[in-house]
């Protein structure tokens, strides 16, 4: 196997090295976004969108910003609609070659449409980052690796014209990439495609059983991986079944006893989130294989990547060389790249080859530093997710923050309740009253939260314990109301309400 798979990275690597010098060398990043900027613009000014925000006479990023407005999905979506029943023009003058469904946190659906021009975008972050990380772990080229399928979701709109959804997540890699990474797969994309999810989680644990020599795990949540492993434990002997008889003796007592290292010896990077909501599955992972180094992801979502780990840089710097990305501050004034400041918090605004204009992403960032010209930058939360049950405007963010000062790891979610009064609810595996009195105290730095509370409008923070599965109950839950396994997070904030 090692011969194999060392041909295949060192096949991709060559290809993925001028990537990485193109966005490591950059010296004027401002130049930089601009040129994107102009060429976009220039792209797409004989579209439906680009005449109405009159593109022909754009010549700076001021006149830009000053002939397009900051939008969200609200703006964005009856034009969307325009896209899904095929009319051509109307956000990109190239063709739509699919609209890919992203759902966040909530079970709403938003169909992003995907060009040629925004999967080499994505590329354009995706190369150099697997180039640093194959460069910076050697031994990664020796062994197989599991890249995470998420199962295929059900799209319920039949009003549209144009495909829902890739075939399979590898498709951002590009061909060639994905068939020659498809050699060294542990378990192949194809298990996207099963049927229920208890098949889908056994054939996944079944081609994973069966890599003696994994050497990288790349999956999105952490829970994911938390949520197989504890379902292998639970089902490990239809499981070893599947297994030829020498491999089945070696792993069988590892397996119950949660011995993964074992399993695993060579396994020498797990890729996940680990930032926000993610940063305590993400330690559980580094405790279930301390040999094992886990590598936070960069800021990846369905409508753009706007960040990718780079070991020099200790953290996730801009994707510079993918997209125009633009940062709104707390003034309300959007920051160029070069202009944003370390230990500032900033909103995700960004400009897309697939026809996302000034789009807030709804993420909050810090930046922690920089990298040469590079902002480094950590995912912080949803600046879009508020609670306002009676003015206190909670947002998932500051909710996090709480939670991960106050020490409170595991399963931990807070949900506004109404019954009998308004008051906010802890779910979490180790809750009590003292967690929670002490959550309510630290609520309360919030001078909203804490004038309702005063008033009495709202009530103390109330405790409910949740059982070690509450992790897997919440991505089933979410998983049979439409969306992706991939794109399910477990929010430090569930503005819904919805108990686990």
């Amino acid at each position: 196997m090692s011969i194999s798979t060392g041909l295949v990275t060192g096949a991709l690597l060559a290809g993925y090295a001028r990537s990485h010098r193109r966005l490591t060398g950059i010296d004027d990043l401002r130049a930089v976004q601009m040129r994107m900027l102009r060429r976009t613009v220039e792209a797409n000014t004989t579209t439906w969108f680009g005449r109405h925000h009159d593109f022909a006479r754009l010549r700076s990023g001021a006149d830009y910003r000053a002939a397009v407005p900051v939008s969200g999905w609200d703006d964005l979506a009856p034009t969307i609609d325009r896209v899904a029943a095929g009319e051509p023009g109307v956000l990109t003058t190239e063709p739509v070659r699919l609209l890919e469904p992203s759902s966040g946190s909530t079970a709403a659906t938003k169909l992003i449409p995907y060009t040629a021009g925004l999967l080499w975008q994505f590329r354009a972050g995706l190369q150099p980052w697997l180039f640093d990380l194959y460069t910076r772990h050697r031994g990664l080229g020796r062994g197989r690796s599991y890249w995470s399928a998420t199962p295929a979701a059900t799209h319920p709109r039949g009003d549209t014209v144009v495909p829902i959804g890739f075939e399979q997540d590898t498709d951002y890699l590009g061909p060639l990439a994905a068939r020659l990474m498809g050699t060294v797969f542990a378990v192949g994309p194809e298990v996207a495609r099963a049927a229920t999810m208890d098949e889908f989680r056994r054939r996944t644990a079944t081609g994973l059983l069966a890599a003696a020599d994994l050497r990288l795990i790349s999956v999105w949540n952490p829970t994911f991986l938390t949520v197989l492993l504890d379902w292998l434990v639970d089902h490990h002997t239809e499981v070893l079944d599947g297994l030829p008889p020498a491999r089945r003796r070696r792993v069988a007592a590892a397996v119950t006893a949660r011995d993964w290292p074992t399993i695993w010896p060579d396994l020498q990077v797990i890729s996940c989130w680990a930032d926000a909501q993610a940063a305590g599955p993400a330690a559980d992972l580094a405790r279930f294989f301390p040999r094992a180094t886990v590598q936070p992801k960069g800021l990846l979502a369905t409508e753009a990547m706007i960040s990718l780990p780079l070991t020099a840089a200790g953290g996730a710097v801009l994707a510079a060389r993918s997209h125009v990305v633009e940062f709104l501050a707390g003034d309300g004034h959007c920051r160029w790249a070069d202009e944003v400041e370390v230990g500032e918090r900033y909103e995700v605004v960004v400009t897309t080859a697939g026809g996302l204009y000034r789009y807030r992403l709804g993420d909050l960032v810090e930046v922690t530093g920089r990298h040469g010209t590079l902002p480094v930058l950590r995912f912080v939360g949803r600046a879009d997710k508020v609670s306002d049950l009676v003015g206190e405007k909670l947002n998932e963010a500051f909710v996090a923050d709480c939670l991960a000062e106050l020490g409170i790891t595991g399963f931990a979610m807070l949900a506004p309740d109404t019954d009998p009064t308004p008051h906010y609810v802890l779910y979490a595996e180790r809750a009590d009253q003292q967690v929670a009195a002490r959550l309510d105290a630290a609520l309360r730095a919030s001078f909203h939260y804490d004038y309702a509370r005063r008033l009495g409008q709202l009530g103390p923070v109330r405790p409910v314990v949740v059982g070690p599965d509450a992790r897997q109950r919440y991505l089933d839950a979410r998983v049979a109301a439409g969306m992706r396994l991939g794109d399910v997070k477990v929010p430090a904030l569930d503005t819904d309400g919805r108990p686990v």
